[in-house]
């Protein structure tokens, strides 16, 4: 890697097998958490909103409720999991909604700032060969000139200078401004308050020192070993994963699943969900846990032969998480989805 952000170096810190299947092997999570969902959709919906204030279009609540609701329906669906008991994903779009609502009659109507960029892309250079890069929510400029950083939180909120996020972004916005005053703000949604405060340009170097630390000790690492928490069950690889948290195994043996060394076999292609046996009509038959949101089904003959393919076959398929096989084709073997003609990912060999 010669580029980082802090995600990634987020990721490293808290588990470096999920950092190794997501940035290194670049594999597809199998599933999105349900708050990782709500909080992509709340932030395309604050956007949305700004962007209609710069243009001097006036707002109603039910512009912000509508243009939520049509963030939440366009997204993968499917590919969401409700980690939580007692919890739907209902539950979780009318939390978002009861944030935007919030925020709206609480800040929005009365925010009189000018925004200057809004999920805004950078990138900067670290040294020679190590560039950084971060989407910043929003930046604007006060009634008093000053240049804000502002990062919408709908989860845990921690103080803006506890983390390298907000300093971090503050190094490149001082790097593009040489005489400027800068605050870093949380919004923490949830809780209804702003959390804000000054920073200084002469601090920018430390937080340069403590980015390259952070990613040294990365580039350093060749084993990128598991570490097991309770945060394995909202993690996108615990099904891949060869030493998940307890909590996670306890879940996978909870289900009727048949026997298989290789855990790649038990998720379901289409919406990463466990596959368990079913009798149907016609007999059994392996099908998604997640039915009837996802009716995916595989021939249970099929399904067992899986386990007596050659095991460098037994690999993910970075386009749609389906296994990857060994195929002939008119030139030749080649590898291929096991998902064809659904996903036609193909490459030369292992």
């Amino acid at each position: 890697m010669d580029s980082y952000s802090f995600s990634a170096i987020s990721s490293f810190k808290t588990c470096p097998k999920s950092f190794e299947y997501k940035y290194i092997k670049k594999i597809q999570e199998a599933f999105f958490s349900i708050e990782s969902y709500m909080g992509t959709s709340v932030h395309e919906t604050l956007k949305w909103a700004y962007e209609q204030k710069q243009k001097n279009i006036e707002l109603q609540i039910d512009d912000i409720n509508n243009q939520y609701k049509y963030s939440w329906d366009k997204g993968p669906l499917l590919k969401v999991k409700v980690i939580k008991i007692n919890n739907s994903i209902e539950d979780y779009f009318n939390q978002g909604l009861e944030l935007l609502t919030s925020y709206f009659q609480r800040v929005f109507c009365f925010d009189k700032s000018e925004s200057l960029h809004l999920e805004h892309k950078f990138e900067i250079l670290l040294d020679n060969d190590i560039k950084y890069r971060g989407i910043i929510d929003r930046v604007s400029k006060t009634q008093d000139k000053v240049i804000r950083i502002t990062d919408f939180k709908t989860g845990k909120v921690s103080h803006p200078l506890e983390t390298l996020q907000l300093p971090s972004y503050a190094l490149y916005i001082f790097e593009n401004n040489l005489d400027t005053k800068i605050e870093l703000s949380f919004e923490d949604l949830k809780e209804k308050r702003e959390v804000v405060v000054p920073f200084l340009r002469e601090d920018t170097k430390n937080v340069k020192i403590s980015l390259m630390e952070e990613i040294t000790r990365i580039k350093n690492t060749n084993d990128f070993r598991t570490q097991p928490s309770i945060l394995c069950m909202w993690c996108g690889y615990n099904k891949i994963c060869e030493n998940p948290h307890d909590s996670v195994k306890s879940t996978l043996n909870s289900k009727n699943l048949l026997n298989s060394e290789n855990e790649y076999e038990k998720c379901c292609p289409k919406c990463g969900e466990v596959l368990v046996k079913r009798e149907g009509k016609f007999g059994a038959f392996m099908g998604c846990s997640n039915f009837p949101e996802c009716k995916y089904t595989l021939d249970l003959k099929e399904f067992k032969n899986q386990g007596t393919e050659n095991e460098d076959a037994k690999k993910i398929c970075p386009e749609c998480g389906s296994l990857l096989k060994e195929r002939k084709g008119k030139f030749g073997k080649f590898i291929g989805c096991k998902n064809y003609p659904e996903c036609k990912y193909t490459r030369k060999e292992w």
